[in-house]
């Protein structure tokens, strides 16, 4: 429901390399994260919806992080898209043909998942999540116990978009060039999640949200939770 949430992108706040000394530090080649913070910034109408913000630090030994529009086919594409013998995609109306008897029906919420209208049919395919290197999961607590808000199904019947994205490549020269040379990274990402109704949605709910991230290798970080909140309590101006 792209009236509800717009992906989020990236701001890079203290991200650097960290070769200037003599000897660098060694970090392994998989990314992890430490959790810093997170602040809310409501919105005032509809050309200026509520804003949700979490920074983390992070460090990478090969400093393979960051992906850009390059990166766009496998094993980064969004979807998978599968093959008949014949070379032509499996479509909804092949459901009516043994083996494909089997897929889902077009209806919320495999809707969401698993099917893709083209200009000419309805595709049957299945998330990528290798196309993101940032993870957002929101979780909220209701009777004590904290539950995943899943936003694609949060607005039946209606898809919505969850808050995974991508952030730019972070390894630079020194005139702020892209860099793919390998050398360990350090530094702070500050996410920030843009939605039309995010604070109408929550209101007074006590949220919590685990982050990870992903280099090009598709080496996972550790997952890190942020400390539990209520909107109110952390809104800026």
């Amino acid at each position: 429901m792209k009236s509800v949430i717009q992906y989020g992108f990236l701001l890079i706040l203290g991200a650097g390399l960290v070769t200037g000394c003599s000897n660098p530090p060694e970090y392994p080649v998989e990314p992890s994260i430490s959790f810093d913070n997170v602040y809310f910034k409501a919105g005032d109408n509809s050309l200026i919806p509520d804003t949700l913000f979490v920074s983390v630090n992070f460090k990478d030994g090969d400093g393979d992080l960051g992906l850009d529009d390059s990166y766009l086919y496998e094993p980064y594409n969004a979807l998978w898209g599968y093959t008949k013998q014949d070379g032509s995609w499996i479509t909804y109306a092949d459901r009516n043909t043994p083996p494909y008897d089997t897929l889902p029906n077009y209806e919320f919420p495999y809707s969401c998942y698993n099917y893709l209208i083209d200009e000419s049919d309805t595709i049957y395919v299945q998330q990528n999540l290798n196309h993101y290197n940032i993870f957002v999961d929101f979780y909220v607590r209701k009777n004590g116990q904290y539950s995943y808000y899943d936003w694609l199904l949060a607005f039946p019947p209606e898809c919505g978009e969850s808050y995974y994205g991508r952030f730019p490549i972070l390894n630079r020269d020194g005139n702020n060039n892209t860099s793919l040379k390998e050398r360990p990274l350090e530094g702070k990402l500050t996410y920030r999640m843009v939605g039309a109704r995010i604070k109408s949605i929550f209101k007074n709910d006590t949220l919590r949200l685990d982050v990870q991230i992903q280099d090009r290798a598709l080496h996972k970080s550790n997952t890190v939770e942020s400390f539990e909140f209520v909107l109110k309590d952390i809104t800026i101006n």
